[in-house]
């Protein structure tokens, strides 16, 4: 499978305030989600996880991991048009694993709410 490599398919700032939308309604679910951590692309491997966006001068990658009782879900969305997700529940030896193509970051969104969907 080839991934792309040109930062500017998805605007990783858009997905964060996609994410922000949601932490409510995850909250209500007895969901917590970590902070947004991000990768900057011109830095040295390997790249640190930073917590503030403006330390990300380039931004590579958005993450965030959500949990709660019923397992985990980590995402990370690059910018390059893809996202990893991984689901963890307790009791099942080998988490969930998908590779998602994404033409438009909007398709974030249901990305974000089907893995957590999961959880609640």
């Amino acid at each position: 499978m080839e991934r792309r490599i040109d930062l500017s398919n998805l605007d990783l700032d858009r997905a964060a305030v996609m994410v922000a939308a949601r932490r409510g309604g995850w909250r209500e679910l007895g969901l917590v989600a970590d902070e947004v951590s991000w990768m900057d692309n011109d830095v040295s491997w390997p790249a640190p996880l930073l917590r503030d966006r403006g330390q990300a001068r380039r931004p590579k990658s958005l993450g965030v991991r959500v949990r709660g009782d019923a397992g985990e879900a980590e995402f990370v969305l690059y910018a390059g048009g893809w996202a990893d997700v991984v689901v963890i529940h307790p009791g099942i030896d080998e988490p969930t694993a998908e590779y998602i193509e994404l033409d438009d970051v909007e398709e974030f969104g249901p990305v974000l709410d089907r893995a957590v969907g999961l959880l609640a």
